[in-house]
Order: C-alpha cells, then sequence, then structure tokens
C-alpha cells in the first residue's frame, strides 16, 4: 500500500467500500447495540483515524465506563473520547 493511499484510508471509500474509520464505526456501533448489559439507545458513535468519540447519554458512570471498555476492545481502535458522554444520574 502506497502512503499517499494509507492516508486517505480515513476518509471516504470508493462508491461500495468503506473506509477504515467507517468500518470501525459500524464495529463499534454493533459491539454496543449486542451488549446486553447496556442500554446503548443515547449513545452516539464518531470515528476520526481510528479514534472512537462516544457522544450522548447513559444512565450511570458505570453504563460509561462499559461503553468505553467495549468500544476499547474492538480491533483497529487506536483510541476512545468519551468526554461528550454523559450520565443521566449525576
Amino acid at each position: 500500500m502506497s502512503a499517499t493511499h494509507d492516508e486517505g484510508a480515513s476518509t471516504h471509500g470508493a462508491l461500495g467500500h468503506l473506509s477504515v474509520d467507517e468500518e470501525l464505526q459500524q464495529t463499534v456501533c454493533q459491539a454496543l447495540i449486542e451488549d446486553t448489559g447496556l442500554d446503548s439507545s443515547g449513545i452516539g458513535v464518531r470515528v476520526a483515524q481510528e479514534t472512537v468519540v462516544l457522544s450522548g447519554q447513559v444512565r450511570d458512570d458505570g453504563a460509561r465506563q462499559r461503553a468505553v471498555a467495549i468500544a476499547r476492545a474492538q480491533r483497529g481502535v487506536a483510541g476512545v473520547r468519551a468526554d461528550e458522554l454523559r450520565c443521566s444520574e449525576a
């Protein structure tokens, strides 16, 4: 793979093909949905340069920590930011 191609890996892929970030976004979303111990309905997921950004709202800090752990556990994730993920219980 050329350096030019690698640099573009995080941008939109060609029609019918997903970029690395788009694939990671789908993978993380699916993992959050499949976790039966977490209500992920209020969680937003963005990915930029293989870093997952979680946003929205979860029930409590335990749910927030669980969402971060699930995202971090996915293959290809370089990092996770959750400063935009709020807890409804203060």
